[in-house]
């Protein structure tokens, strides 16, 4: 009895130290948030750039989440939890981050909800229709919305995010693409709430570039959907010294000028077809010297899809806009040369009549270079693309091939004949011999002026203007193909769009966020013979976004997540079904049993010792 009650009093005394220890670690852990992240691509684990950003916020943060209540459709369950995870992790981050749920819809009259609605899409949040249906004695449907996202406020300002996206691609699902997005749309709302900085994008024209229908996705893409980030237009230099840099008079008795900088950050060259002045090559290369950007999309021949749908042969020649440009290209250590390339490994289809064609001059770039821009890049269309060289080694330029042909590629010399039969014909293997052939080059460093020593002659008067003869620390891209930048256009369907001083009357109509096959813009890299979306739109604006400084948005835009998914056949099927109901019924009472046993079988050998 002594024993059985020494016994009772160690079993309570353990019991109440298990529940102190207990409470105590709960407290403590309160205080803590500790997690292990064990996924593959590290899906539960915030980025350096989000966590950055969080952390110098200086005032609160406040997040109204809108995607909740009875509205919102199973499918987008997955999106909605993890979003609230990801912002218990920002609160976890910063104190400053806030957020709510809110269902603005909930107890509201349809009549109230209509304003609503125009205030959201105001705001930049669109709703999404959803329908549903109630049987109340029949059969009936009624359409309601949910707002697909949150909307972010800071000092006074708002942002939205959109957290419900479609692929234009079509490699993911709604959802996947959605969840995968998710830290990127936060983060390309809150960057410029904390760190406002817009980049000055300007498209140059007056060469015979592509004109403003060619050039519509990607413009949308950078001036719509990335207004927080770059401001677009469009510049003609036309031989102005000003065109490109703000200068002002400092003095008007000595007739001296006081410069501000570059105008732009960036200037776009999309396909220049005409002669380029001397003048405006050095009012394009002093913008390099004072540290501007510049994203180049030349040509080296002028053959062109048009010329391949017209005729079943024609005659291409060297480019005049490349020609114009090949010494400032050699000064900056790249040469784009007046040739074709053929590969007969990676290549698209090209569509005449009913038949599909392997066309080697069509290019399929699946070749890339490890990386920022060329992440997630999977295949970039070319169409008549020019090989690239680097010259002047010894020149410190940091030089990058981003993009280049397979290991079975030709090099066809311009000026050439180009035909059909190219493509019907069987190719003579021993002429594809080369191997790896670069299309897309990205040079950095501190580039020599093609200027120094010279001016043009139109400009031998105005040396006051402080000829730079070594740039900045800078960065230049060189694509040998226009097409890669140019998106499809149907100038039937776009008729009814008459241009104002090179732009649509409709302002909206270059910024829609989706496909526009109506209205005669399809997405760039759309392919609409053969129905097939290539990289093209994201491996333009991971070129902006890299001359811009903002490889951060890359990184968190290009993250790939892995979805595991159950395979419904097989769980569906009565067979494994009845597995998994025996599983979940037999094993635990399996393993009580075993359990039980082993305690009965030591508690037996204990007490015979």
């Amino acid at each position: 009895m002594k024993k059985r009650s020494q016994f009772i009093q160690a079993a309570i005394v353990s019991l109440f130290a298990t529940l102190i220890i207990v409470v105590a670690v709960n407290v403590v852990s309160s205080y803590f948030n500790a997690k292990a992240d064990l996924t593959k691509h590290k899906r539960f684990t915030l980025s350096p750039t989000t966590i950055d950003l969080l952390t110098s916020s200086q005032d609160e943060i406040y997040i109204k989440f809108y995607l909740t209540g009875d509205n919102v459709p199973d499918e987008y369950a997955l999106i909605v939890d993890r979003a609230k995870e990801m912002l218990a992790e920002f609160k976890d981050v910063s104190s400053n981050v806030n957020y709510e749920f809110i269902d603005p819809f909930e107890g509201k009259r349809p009549e109230e909800i209509h304003p609503m609605l125009e205030e959201f899409v105001h705001k930049g949040l669109i709703p999404i229709p959803v329908n549903k249906n109630f049987s109340q004695g029949g059969q009936r449907a009624t359409t309601q919305f949910i707002l697909p996202g949150a909307i972010i406020s800071y000092r006074n300002q708002e942002r939205p995010v959109t957290l419900i996206e479609t692929d234009i691609r079509n490699y993911y699902t709604s959802t996947d693409f959605s969840y995968m997005r998710m830290e990127y749309n936060f983060v390309k709302a809150l960057k410029p709430l904390l760190h406002p900085k817009k980049s000055r994008v300007a498209f140059v024209n007056g060469h015979g570039e592509m004109d403003w229908p060619c050039v519509a996705w990607v413009t949308g893409q950078l001036g719509e959907k990335m207004k927080d980030f770059y401001n677009v237009e469009s510049v003609t230099i036309g031989g102005r010294l000003n065109a490109l840099r703000n200068i002002s008079v400092a003095d008007s008795v000595q007739q001296t000028v006081k410069e501000l900088g570059n105008k732009y950050d960036l200037l776009i060259v999309a396909a220049p077809t005409q002669w380029v002045s001397d003048t405006d090559k050095y009012i394009i290369d002093q913008h390099v010297m004072r540290g501007g950007r510049v994203l180049w999309l030349v040509d080296g021949s002028n053959a062109s899809m048009d010329s391949v749908e017209n005729v079943r042969a024609f005659y291409a020649q060297q480019n005049l806009g490349r020609r114009s440009l090949e010494q400032l290209f050699f000064t900056y250590g790249v040469r784009i040369n007046p040739d074709m390339l053929m590969d007969m490994e990676d290549y698209q289809m090209l569509k005449i009549g009913n038949n599909n064609l392997s066309f080697p001059y069509l290019l399929k770039l699946t070749n890339f270079t490890q990386h920022p821009i060329t992440q997630r890049m999977e295949m970039v269309r070319a169409n008549f693309a020019s090989s690239i060289d680097f010259v002047n080694d010894g020149d410190g330029l940091k030089k990058t091939v981003l993009a280049a042909t397979s290991s079975r590629s030709r090099i066809k010399t311009a000026p050439g004949f180009v035909a059909l039969k190219e493509g019907k014909d069987k190719p003579n293997v021993s002429e594809y011999n080369r191997s790896h052939i670069p299309v897309a080059v990205l040079v950095e460093g501190e580039f020599s002026s093609a200027f120094a020593g010279r001016l043009p002659i139109a400009l031998i008067t105005e040396q006051q203007f402080h000829n730079l003869t070594q740039s900045k620390p800078t960065k230049q891209i060189f694509l040998s193909d226009g097409d890669m930048m140019r998106n499809y256009v149907d100038y039937q369907a776009l008729s009814e769009y008459v241009p104002m001083n090179g732009m649509p009357a409709r302002k909206e109509f270059l910024f829609h966020e989706m496909f526009l096959p109506q209205e005669g813009i399809y997405p760039t890299g759309y392919d609409p013979n053969i129905g097939f979306m290539y990289d093209n739109t994201e491996f333009m604006v991971n070129c902006v976004d890299y001359l811009c400084d903002n490889s951060d948005l890359i990184d968190l835009r290009s993250k790939v997540l892995q979805i595991g998914r159950l395979d419904s056949v097989k769980v569906n099927a009565k067979r494994t079904q009845r597995k998994y109901q025996l599983l979940n019924l037999a094993l635990p009472l399996a393993l009580l049993l075993a359990f039980g046993g082993l305690a009965v079988l030591f508690r037996r050998m204990r007490y015979a010792r």
